[in-house]
């Protein structure tokens, strides 16, 4: 998939990093609801470390799926999330690691692959998401790599990949802690 050319801008250098230091809790807060046949209204937003404004998302799948393709599918959305926060740290740690950005580009693909046992439901196997980077920089390569490691390991979704999600049931008043890792 190739970038709009018209609508790509040059990166315009404005990013300095972040003034916050130390430990700084992030939270985002999300609520969906169910709509249609598989589309989902989402309203999404960060609360910390500062309440900020609140998104309306929205998800689909296609036909074969029992959509409607009313909106992206909830993979797009999650692979967006991750290149996007990715480009941004890219952003932010470039000056920290001796890299001018003067242009930014990225591409990335996402596999992942569905295992079905008869009539069983499908169990999603993961494959790996890659990012390929075009930076416009002068810098050296091993300059660029560092910005690379730095940036992966400050994006917050990609961290979110290494911890798998918490699932909880509504139970009358309470909450009930669903393990996922076993069978039905």
């Amino acid at each position: 998939m190739a970038i709009n050319e018209q609508t790509a801008r040059a990166y315009d250098g404005t990013a300095r990093g972040t003034t916050l230091t130390g430990t700084i809790p992030v939270r985002f807060e999300l609520a969906a609801v169910a709509v249609g046949k598989r589309r989902n209204e989402v309203k999404a937003g960060m609360v910390r470390p500062r309440l900020l404004r609140e998104w309306d998302l929205a998800s689909d799948e296609a036909a074969f799926h029992g959509g409607e393709e009313t909106a992206p599918k909830p993979l797009a959305i999650f692979a967006t999330g991750i290149l996007t926060c990715f480009m941004t740290q890219m952003r932010t740690f470039a000056r920290d690691c001796g890299v001018e950005v003067r242009g930014l580009r990225t591409t990335a693909a996402v596999d992942w692959t569905a295992r079905r046992n008869g009539l069983e439901p499908y169990v999603a196997l993961p494959g790996r998401m890659q990012i390929d980077i075009e930076l416009d920089t002068q810098a050296s390569i091993e300059a660029q790599k560092l910005l690379v490691r730095t940036a992966a390991r400050g994006c917050f979704a990609e961290a979110m990949l290494r911890e798998p999600p918490l699932h909880r049931l509504r139970h009358g008043s309470d909450w009930i802690e669903c393990d996922v890792s076993s069978s039905p």
